[in-house]
Order: structure tokens, then C-alpha cells, then sequence
């Protein structure tokens, strides 16, 4: 038995797990649950997901798990085999300090119902824009020069971490959805540029999903 994998090409969270699973060679199955289409809103998928939001694993064993940091700390308690948090107790203190402030503070503001929300309103729609660009490069540069004091090869020393996986996803997402230019945040783009060099995290990205809009 495999799992079952809920989301949607173009959600960077989604991405995070597609990702994990593909690292580790995790056998899986994707159900697309097309937010431009609101299937997220379906009676079906509520059975899976009761505040109906992506992404959701459902385990061999049939439970469902929600919110991607649960589940990537899940999937690597389950199979630690290709670690992405280090043995280390500082360094994994470190990448989960960079983690979380990627969820809390970036990924937010490139959610998809914060921009749909956005377009519904006409008369704000350029004011809100311009706080939401600054407040998302904000968090931009407050996350290059952190990593700037634990990075090596990744953000935190020379070893793949989840840190690596969001930075990825989210620097992904940012450049495919809103062209966000990162040419002055070095740091995050040699790090990006690291794990791009990895075949399975690259080919998770979501421009390669059968769902990913024409």
C-alpha cells in the first residue's frame, strides 16, 4: 500500500510534500484537488479534509494528516532513511526556526485565497497589492540574513534539510506565480540553485504536474 497525496500543482505547501515523498522514495498516489476550481469546497473532499484546505496525506493505514510541517516531520519520523532534519540538536533547532518562519511569515502571502480574495476587490485591489508585495519581500530579506549566519552549501551547513525544501518551494512558487525578482537575495538563490541540482525534488516542481493550469 501507498499513500494518497491531496493538492494542487500550483500550492507551494503541496509542493513541500510532493518533494519529501519524491526525496525519500516514498511510494505514493496524487488526488488534484483544483483550487481554481473551488474542489476544495466539495462535500467529497470535506470527508478528507474538514476545514477543506490542501494539502492532506492519507497514510497506508488509512489516517489523514493536515498541515504540511506535520506531515514532513511525520514522514521523516516514519522514514528516516535520506534524512532532512539533522542529527544534530542545534542544527535541527535551526532548521525548524527557518521553517517555521517560512509558514508563518512568507507563505501566507502567497496563498492562493489571499489573491483571489484580493481581485474580488476592485476598488483596493492596487493598494493591496502594493502592502502585499512589501510585506512579502519583507519577509524576503529578513530570511536571507538569517540564513546567512548558518548557511554552507544549504541553509544550514552542507546537508539537506526541510529548511532547503521550503526555500525551494517557496522561491518556486514565487518566481512561477508572481515574478518575483530574487537576483539580490544571494544566499537563498544559491541555496535554490543547490536543490534544483536534486532530480527529485526538481521534477516535483509544479509546473511538471498533470494539474498545473495550461
Amino acid at each position: 500500500m501507498s499513500y494518497t497525496l491531496y493538492g494542487f500543482a500550483m500550492s507551494s505547501c503541496t509542493q513541500r510534500i510532493r518533494s519529501i515523498l519524491n526525496y525519500k522514495k516514498i511510494p505514493y498516489t496524487q488526488v488534484s484537488v483544483n483550487f481554481l476550481k473551488k474542489e476544495q469546497m466539495t462535500e467529497e473532499y470535506k470527508k478528507i479534509h474538514p476545514r477543506q484546505i490542501i494539502p492532506a496525506l492519507v497514510t497506508p493505514e488509512g489516517h489523514t494528516l493536515i498541515e504540511s510541517l506535520a506531515i514532513a516531520q511525520y514522514l521523516e519520523e516514519i522514514h528516516p532513511e535520506k534524512p532532512i532534519l539533522p542529527q544534530n540538536r542545534i542544527q535541527r533547532a535551526q532548521v525548524r526556526a527557518i521553517a517555521e518562519y517560512i509558514n508563518s511569515s512568507i507563505q501566507p502571502f502567497q496563498h492562493l485565497g489571499i489573491q483571489q480574495y484580493i481581485n474580488t476587490h476592485s476598488e483596493k485591489k492596487l493598494e493591496w497589492k502594493d502592502q502585499w508585495t512589501h510585506w512579502n519581500m519583507l519577509g524576503i530579506s529578513n530570511l536571507e540574513k538569517s540564513i546567512s549566519r548558518t548557511r554552507g552549501r544549504f541553509s544550514v551547513g552542507d546537508q539537506l534539510t526541510l529548511a532547503d525544501i521550503m526555500i525551494y518551494c517557496q522561491v518556486d512558487s514565487a518566481q512561477t506565480r508572481f515574478n518575483l525578482d530574487f537576483g539580490q537575495y544571494h544566499n537563498i538563490m544559491n541555496i535554490y540553485y543547490n536543490v534544483n541540482n536534486i532530480k527529485e525534488i526538481e521534477q516535483s516542481r509544479g509546473i511538471y504536474q498533470k494539474d498545473f493550469p495550461k
